[in-house]
């Protein structure tokens, strides 16, 4: 058994470093999540070209979401026999493709505005027979990455669009695609809560606090701001839910409040309304001349003060917005 698999092996490699005919086009190789608009696979197979492989049979696409070690899964295929496009895992994608024996065969997926979910290893696999009629197949393979912008060049995106609506949405953007390109941004940045009081809140995933103004455009482009804390139950909302998130390690949450300019009256940045309702850490809040903005500190997630710029480096820190739904 394991000389036959070994033959087999040798025979796929031999036969892959002599055939011409196989394809396989991944583009692009690495995702924006959020301002990447479209991402498309096509697996070819050219019978015109000098090859061994005389009648193709299939045509598979598989990937393994571990870069590590190969773990295949058969994501779609179309196979000379029924001519059909057979989809395995479902996926948003728009998948088409056909068998052609005296031209080129073609099996395509289509994804507008992919999210991370795309990333991994692509492997593209022609099965078929040799002129002797012995089975024989091809493979090609491909790595695809992605990432989640920083909030300071998605910023720069939006605002780029929003100056040059017309030509952009025109040049670049279906009905709604922003909304959609947001809405994938913001799941890839955030946790996102239940609904308390016609409210959301949104803690972020990762530390890539440049400063608070930054934290505060980003709640802004998702329609809220950093949060705001008006009295107990709205407290404990939120602690429950910034105690949840699995795989998320911080200890310190950046919410809305400032004393910046007037030291020990505390009022909520974006509008200069006072902060009525306050629970403090025992010892807080500092008197310490640059701490002047608002977190929710570990474990007891009561509040406290700190300085308002790079604050990750020491503490992990996270930011909280709130985002009102009407």
């Amino acid at each position: 058994m394991m000389e036959t698999l070994l033959l087999i092996s040798m025979t796929l490699l031999l036969f892959a470093s002599k055939a011409t005919g196989l394809q396989f086009n991944v583009q692009p190789t690495k995702i924006e999540i959020g301002l990447s608009t479209r991402f498309d696979i096509v697996c070819s197979f050219n019978h015109g070209t000098d090859n061994e492989l005389s009648s193709l049979v299939s045509l598979i696409v598989s990937r393994s979401k571990n870069t590590t070690y190969e773990d295949y899964r058969e994501l779609a295929s179309v196979d000379a026999l029924s001519g059909h496009v057979t989809v395995m895992v479902q996926s948003n994608a728009t998948i088409s493709g056909a068998i052609n024996n005296r031209g080129v065969s073609y099996l395509k997926m289509e994804w507008k505005f992919p999210d991370d979910e795309v990333s991994g290893l692509y492997k593209c696999l022609a099965n078929g027979v040799d002129g002797s009629g012995h089975p024989i197949g091809v493979v090609s393979t491909n790595q695809v990455t992605s990432e989640i912008p920083d909030v300071r060049q998605l910023v720069n995106v939006v605002h780029d669009v929003l100056i040059n609506m017309d030509s952009a949405l025109g040049n670049m953007c279906i009905s709604g695609c922003w909304q959609s390109r947001l809405e994938q941004m913001r799941k890839a940045r955030f946790v996102i809560s239940s609904l308390y009081n016609g409210h959301r809140y949104l803690l972020s995933k990762t530390a890539s606090l440049a400063s608070v103004a930054v934290a505060q455009e980003s709640c802004e482009l998702y329609g809220g701001y950093l949060a705001e804390i008006y009295d107990d139950f709205e407290l404990l909302f939120i602690q429950n839910f910034i105690k949840s998130p699995p795989g998320i390690d911080y200890t310190m949450v950046l919410i809305g409040g400032t004393d910046y300019g007037h030291k020990n009256h505390w009022v909520y940045d974006r509008n200069q309304r006072n902060v009525t309702y306050t629970k403090w850490i025992p010892g807080k809040p500092s008197t310490t001349a640059n701490y002047n903005c608002l977190y929710l500190a570990a474990p007891t997630w009561a509040m406290s003060n700190y300085i308002c710029f790079e604050v990750t480096r020491t503490y992990n820190t996270r930011y909280l917005c709130e985002v009102p739904e009407e």
